[in-house]
């Protein structure tokens, strides 16, 4: 019988210094009943949960040395709020205040009926159609530098589905098939207050698959792709373009690493981050990806390789705070998943999965939200709330760029797809912010690791 109670006590102390909880209560400070639904969620170790319908909640975690963190609780209609941790307590009850201006707005949506797409406006088209380009938006205008503006058409195949009894002479004569490999080295800006374009021809060098970094009044142009004279063979860009904002000029630095396609590209205190992308690719369109990781300081003009990614892959991202969030990608198939890096601690994390794989999704982001569009979807992804939610549109694009200003999206270019073409858009849109509360939500979940 000691025997057991021994092994009992020590099976329990093994648990508990091998992991720690807090439990608690949430409760309407108004009404003081319980609030069902309430998502709770501590930074530091990057789980959460959420309260049941008699406003309890219990979140139990791995035992880890936590110096500092905050519990944060929100909801929907709620004031969130935020307690600091204190690894000596266990229990943490509080009460939430009514937001009644999110209350009145919610019950207002409910009263009126939502809109199945997302409503929005074309604007001025651009003067090339690109596809795969790079952008940024400063002072009220939208940089959009080079692009691949190929297109491609199977008149062949189209003319035998729309007539199965065509003859030898009509398939000589109109199954013609059509295709352009075409990359090019434009600017054109586009001017938000007057909705117009202007276009400069060979500003640049031509390529695609590329990505800008803009430091002070700089861009910094690198990566991506560039064809022969012949166009039958493709090159990595090993050139670093300097597009002068203030007067203009280029000018172009002949050191980079960090040659790829399709690669994730931010500014971080004032070092310009890349990683991923595709290295190779032979004649029969298999790729070869790279998982290195590299910071250039634009100061000193130094390179250094920081580490490697856990995969190797295409991809790209959005900052937000000191993460880094990489959305979708490619490795030989599309991906659906969302992973962070931070960049204070070096540490990855896998955050979740979309709805569907995304290989090349168009991603902006404001505060903690980023927007993700790709072929009549536009997704949000909270990073604090970690909600994933998903709305219909329109608008079928891939390969497309999307900037936020002043609570408007705007989708710039693209390629348009079907089953006998692929043409570039010069199509520009945008989207009002207000419009996702009109609108029916097509898919929504919550990504928080739930405690079992």
């Amino acid at each position: 019988m000691k025997k057991i109670i021994s092994s009992t006590i020590l099976l329990l102390v093994f648990n508990f210094s091998f992991s720690q909880y807090i439990e608690g209560k949430v409760l309407d400070v108004e009404t003081n009943k319980p609030i069902e639904g309430v998502h709770v969620y501590m930074n530091e170790i990057g789980k959460g949960t959420m309260t049941n319908d008699k406003g309890n909640y219990y979140l139990k975690f791995p035992f880890v040395k936590v110096k500092s963190a905050v519990i944060r609780f929100s909801h929907v209609g709620y004031k969130k709020i935020e307690i600091p941790y204190n690894p000596k307590k266990k229990e943490y009850s509080v009460y939430l205040r009514a937001n009644t201006e999110v209350l009145e707005e919610v019950q207002l949506v409910e009263k009126r009926k939502l809109k199945p797409f997302l409503k929005f406006e074309t604007l001025t088209e651009m003067k090339k159609g690109v596809f795969s380009f790079a952008s940024f938006f400063k002072d009220g205008k939208f940089y959009v530098i080079g692009g691949n503006s190929s297109y491609t058409e199977d008149r062949f195949k189209k003319l035998l589905d729309e007539n199965h009894e065509v003859t030898l002479g009509e398939m000589i004569r109109k199954g013609v098939n059509l295709s352009s490999d075409k990359l090019n080295g434009s600017l054109q800006v586009y001017n938000l207050e007057t909705d117009s374009w202007t276009f400069d021809k060979d500003k640049f060098r031509k390529r695609a698959h590329h990505r800008i970094n803009v430091v002070d009044n700089q861009a910094f142009i690198l990566g991506g792709k560039r064809l022969s004279r012949t166009k039958k063979t493709e090159y990595l860009d090993d050139k670093i373009e300097i597009f002068d904002l203030v007067d203009k000029n280029v000018d172009v630095d002949d050191t980079n690493p960090h040659q790829a396609v399709d690669f994730a590209s931010f500014v971080y205190k004032g070092n310009i981050i890349t990683m991923g992308g595709s290295i190779k690719e032979n004649k029969l369109n298999i790729k070869q990806y790279t998982n290195k990781v590299y910071s250039f300081n634009v100061k000193s003009g130094l390179w250094y390789h920081i580490g490697n990614m856990p995969e190797p892959k295409e991809t790209q991202g959005q900052l937000i705070g000191d993460k880094y969030y990489l959305i979708g990608g490619f490795d030989g198939r599309s991906l659906a998943s969302i992973e962070s890096f931070d960049l204070k601690t070096g540490r990855w994390k896998r955050e979740g999965v979309l709805f569907t794989e995304m290989a090349k999704p168009a991603l902006t982001s404001h505060k903690d939200t980023i927007y993700i569009f790709e072929n009549g979807k536009l997704i949000t992804y909270n990073t604090f709330s970690k909600e994933i939610t998903e709305y219909l549109i329109e608008i079928y694009l891939s390969n497309s760029e999307l900037i936020f200003y002043n609570n408007k999206l705007y989708i710039i270019g693209g390629v348009k797809e079907n089953v006998y073409s692929s043409f570039p858009s010069r199509r520009v849109y945008s989207i009002d912010i207000l419009e996702l509360n009109k609108t029916e939500i097509n898919n929504f979940k919550t990504i928080w690791i739930l405690n079992s």
